[in-house]
């Protein structure tokens, strides 16, 4: 074979190399311009579908290892179904945007310049929508993954093992061997290049098998450094130093990023075709363990950078995700929150078409308080759902800084619910064991400090007979209405709303009843219910019009005679 032969096949390859440079510079152009279409048409929008049990356990570790004795309690979270509400404003487009957004949520702040400038950086991306989108560009190239938590695996890097990387180069070197070979003696090569590209292909499954996640978690982290790098060129007013920070981070993973290509690519969300093609390359001369080895030594010198890269970035995406879901909801208002003077002071509250952020169209309601709150009125005319409103927005305020009404002026508090709560088989404990236990809590949280305590109680030690059900229940909120407490109960127990009209504001939910059907308005009203309804629904599923005439007979005896009529 001659000079000139060998000559004219190098320059097909580098002609077909040229190629394959500027088709894959134009489709990376036109992917791009495709997904800046994309990006701008779900703005407002949530970004995550699905949400398994598995997912969810790596979107809240990071919550969990950063856990504050502010933070708000399992009991508070599962009440007013706020995995649900996360999803609901979950418009990050990074792994990292979305484990910070779940602990920012879970963490209440009682800081009002962590709030400002929580603010201060939200606004900034309205204000700004075409750097927003920039913003949001190089984040989407971050991506998500559904098999890890990036905080756990990030938190870990010490914990990373070395990788050999010079099994992989004589595997590299053997397969460019038997290329050079074929030029020689193409005969005899032919079947020695087969044999060692089987052989790299086992080598190089069977070993990325055993790293496992870390060759995702390098994916990321590349993929992650890069586009911080792209960041730092936003000019963004109101975020200049995160951006300069993630500049100066970034530079720290210089020797990490370099021939970042080696690695990424394959599953790379633009899917062009030479990130495709480049995989084979991968799989036959090992390139992106070869890599892998230097990104393990540098990741561990630098796992203090790459935590703080990891946080700054999921800041940015956090704060975007809060602007999206400002957009989404229209009707919105920025909390304007004090810090209460005494007792009296914790009690005053003022929101105006207040509602709530799980309803497609809800009934808003004004709430202007200066006692803690005592609600009563029929089933489902709209108890619950208001005062999981009230617990949900309060909670709002000192995260997302975005409360879901017109007006809202209300001091800081920590917040505590006791709701929907269930026997715990496991631990072989009845309601009313489960029901004291999460009333404890409450109690044991009270005067812990200086902030006030915010918290919701549905349905009152449901769990016992009536007789000690109302002397207690009494007791008990009375007790919290002596406290630096707020409280907002609903009982269907009226007796309570004289026992405690000095101390607790009464009001209601009512229904329009009609000869036919029975409906709510769940507008909040003044005042104790006196209306019932059970019977009524009796009636019109269909139970006999004798019983509900013997029931109704006994109803009317107790509330003149004070005492139970026997059973005939």
């Amino acid at each position: 074979m001659d000079i000139k032969f060998i000559l004219q096949i190098m320059a097909v390859f580098i002609a077909l190399g040229i190629l394959f440079l500027a088709v894959e510079r134009a489709d990376r152009k036109k992917y791009w311009k495709r997904m800046s279409y994309l990006l701008e048409k779900e703005w407002g929008i949530p970004t995550r579908e699905e949400y398994s049990d598995s997912i969810m356990e790596h979107i809240s570790y990071y919550a969990r290892q950063n856990k504050s004795e502010y933070d708000i309690d399992e009991i508070t979270w599962n009440d007013l179904e706020m995995d649900i509400v996360f999803q609901n404003i979950n418009h990050t487009r990074t792994s990292a945007g979305e484990e910070y957004l779940y602990h920012l949520l879970k963490t209440t702040v009682f800081s009002e310049k962590v709030l400002e400038e929580r603010e201060r950086t939200v606004c900034s991306m309205e204000k700004n929508p075409e750097m927003r989108l920039q913003l949001e560009l190089d984040l989407f190239a971050i991506g998500k993954s559904d098999k890890i938590s990036i905080y756990e695996y990030l938190s870990r890097t010490k914990e990373l093992k070395e990788i050999k990387k010079w099994p992989h180069i004589l595997a590299a070197l053997a397969l460019l061997f038997s290329i050079v070979l074929l030029f020689f003696s193409p005969a005899s090569a032919v079947a020695l290049l087969f044999v060692i590209m089987i052989s790299n292909a086992y080598f190089y499954y069977k070993e990325k098998a055993k790293i496992g996640s870390a060759f995702s978690l390098f994916q990321f982290v590349l993929g992650m450094v890069k586009q911080c790098k792209a960041m730092a060129g936003i000019q963004m007013e109101g975020c200049e130093e995160y951006f300069q920070k993630l500049k100066e981070l970034s530079e720290k993973f210089l020797a990490f990023s370099r021939f970042h290509f080696l690695v990424s690519g394959g599953n790379s969300m633009s899917g062009n075709w030479f990130d495709a093609i480049f995989d084979y390359v991968r799989i036959l001369f090992h390139v992106d363990l070869i890599k892998m080895a230097t990104m393990t030594r540098e990741i561990k010198k630098n796992e203090a950078a790459l935590l703080e890269l990891y946080q700054i970035v999921g800041y940015l995406d956090s704060m975007m995700a809060i602007a999206s879901y400002r957009h989404q909801v229209k009707c919105y208002t920025v909390p304007v929150l004090r810090f209460a003077k005494d007792r009296n002071d914790c009690r005053k509250i003022t929101a105006k078409q207040l509602y709530h952020p799980l309803l497609k169209e809800p009934v808003k309601n004004n709430l202007d308080t200066e006692k803690c709150m005592l609600l009563t009125g029929s089933n489902a005319s709209g108890k619950s759902t208001f005062i999981k409103a009230t617990a949900i927005n309060a909670i709002f305020a000192q995260t997302i800084h975005t409360v879901l009404a017109d007006a809202y002026h209300a001091p800081f508090f920590r917040v505590y619910s006791s709701m929907a709560l269930r026997d715990d088989i496991l631990s072989n404990e009845s309601y009313f064991i489960v029901e004291i236990k999460s009333l404890k809590r409450i109690f044991d949280a009270v005067g812990q400090d200086e902030i006030p305590v915010l918290c919701f109680v549905d349905e009152i030690l449901r769990g016992t007979n009536t007789v000690e059900r109302v002397a207690a229940s009494a007791q008990l909120l009375q007790e919290m209405a002596k406290e630096k407490v707020m409280c907002f109960a609903a009982t269907h127990d009226i007796e309570l709303t004289y026992l405690l009209e000095d101390s607790f504001a009464n009001y209601h939910f009512e229904e329009v009843l009609s000869a036919e059907d029975i409906s709510f308005d769940y507008l909040l009203k003044e005042g104790r219910a006196n209306s019932r309804n059970a019977l009524r629904l009796l009636q019109m599923i269909g139970f006999p019009e004798r019983t509900i005439a013997k029931a109704q007979d006994r109803v009317t005896h107790f509330l003149k005679e004070g005492n139970w009529k026997k059973t005939e």
